[in-house]
């Protein structure tokens, strides 16, 4: 079991971290460029020394900031960590690289690398692979050294979405069935919904909300943690703001629409298979907001729409920035 409770210095601001994962969990760390996700990270695989709190997996303690020299070093943690580059040895097969660290079985390996596609390339060097070639190889790589405890820095972040998230199915199932926990750090949500049994919302060096990766959107706990996970409108009455899902917005004839958001049509593109439409509130609602539609509504036109379960913040809470 992995218990991090720690904090790192940063000039901009500290990076505070407190975790436990069970051996198998998958927990994703999810927020904007530059919230700190990479530091929890680098902490954790012993990159980065602590200002504050310790790191202890099962009965070891990896990292203790009143103890700096007491650290034990990246290669002696069972962590791995995995970044956007796979980081292969150019001159290595794809075999070769995958057995590369001392306690590799060569029978392990070609077993590891049949599982995640691999066995026809065994014999090609990096330079014959693409993206998630590669990535997979890092990846078999670094469950040949028996970690406890996988590290993932986006490392699919540069390919499409289609193909990322089949190579995050891979890297789930492989990770469940060797029982090592593992961190995944997304600015993505459908990463971290598609990985992760819990989640964890970061912005500038604190966790927000830890939770279920689709209670966090279903509820929100404030209005920065609604913007991470998809809000795309916030709506103000008084001292109250209400937080608007594209999603669950729909539209309420005139006749029986009731507690409605009345709102212009202020934009409309295409988004997929439907359209979506920048809303400008009417009335006592004040703001934009965006929702989807089956068939483009006239743009200046005045609509009336639900936001069944939107969540609404007052005081602390409805504070965006």
């Amino acid at each position: 079991m992995l218990v991090a409770d720690f904090e790192v210095a940063r000039r901009e601001f500290p990076v505070r971290l407190a975790i436990s994962a069970q051996p198998g969990e998958r927990l994703a760390i999810l927020g904007p460029s530059g919230a700190g996700k990479t530091t929890c990270l680098e902490a954790v695989a012993g990159l980065l020394h602590l200002s504050a709190g310790q790191i202890v997996l099962d009965d070891l303690r990896l990292s203790r900031a009143a103890d700096p020299g007491a650290d034990l070093r990246p290669g002696h943690r069972g962590v791995g960590l995995l970044r956007q580059r796979a980081g292969l040895f150019p001159h290595l097969t794809v075999l070769e690289n995958i057995c590369y660290p001392p306690q590799a079985s060569v029978e392990l390996a070609r077993e590891t690398a049949s599982r995640m596609g691999l066995g026809d390339l065994l014999g090609v060097r990096p330079g014959g692979l693409s993206g998630g070639e590669a990535q997979r190889v890092a990846l078999c790589r670094a469950l040949q050294t028996g970690v406890r405890v996988l590290c993932l820095d986006e490392p699919f972040s540069s390919l499409d979405q289609t193909l990322g998230l089949e190579l995050l199915e891979l890297v789930r199932t492989e990770l469940v069935a060797a029982g090592v926990s593992s961190l995944l750090v997304t600015h993505q949500l459908h990463e971290a919904q598609a990985f992760a049994d819990r989640v964890l919302v970061l912005d500038r060096g604190q966790i927000l909300q830890v939770g279920d990766p689709r209670e966090l959107v279903l509820r929100p706990n404030g209005a920065r943690v609604a913007a991470i996970v998809g809000y795309r409108g916030f709506l103000r009455r008084g001292g109250q703001l209400l937080a608007v899902h594209p999603d669950r917005v729909r539209s309420v004839s005139q006749r029986t629409g009731g507690d409605g958001i009345s709102a212009r049509v202020v934009r409309v593109r295409p988004e997929g298979g439907r359209i979506d439409a920048e809303m400008e509130a009417q009335g006592e609602w004040s703001g934009r907001f965006h929702c989807r539609f089956d068939e483009a509504p006239e743009l200046g036109s005045i609509l009336l729409l639900r936001a069944d379960g939107a969540p609404l913040f007052v005081g602390a809470e409805a504070v965006l920035d």
